[in-house]
């Protein structure tokens, strides 16, 4: 229970985050459905969820100054504090 509190606390603070980044931005990033990536499945999966968020970037056409926000945004348990 307290683990899930404080992965809930650390999710809103990066909503946070993301939301002062620009909403304009998360919310094309949003609309299309970006992976979420809980560190499961070693070197391949990593590879591939890496590969459709840079797709989805590159299609939102997002500033790079907001990719990691962005893409870190989607890291949920021990894959965020890697």
């Amino acid at each position: 229970a307290q683990t899930h509190a404080k992965t809930q606390r650390d999710l809103e603070k990066r909503e946070r985050e993301v939301l002062a980044a620009g909403t304009c931005v998360l919310t094309s990033f949003n609309n299309q459905n970006p992976p979420r990536f809980r560190g499961d499945g070693g070197p391949a999966a990593a590879d591939l969820w890496l590969q459709a968020i840079e797709k989805i970037l590159g299609v939102i056409h997002c500033p790079e100054d907001e990719m990691v926000t962005l893409a870190t945004y989607q890291l949920l348990g021990d894959a965020e504090y890697w």
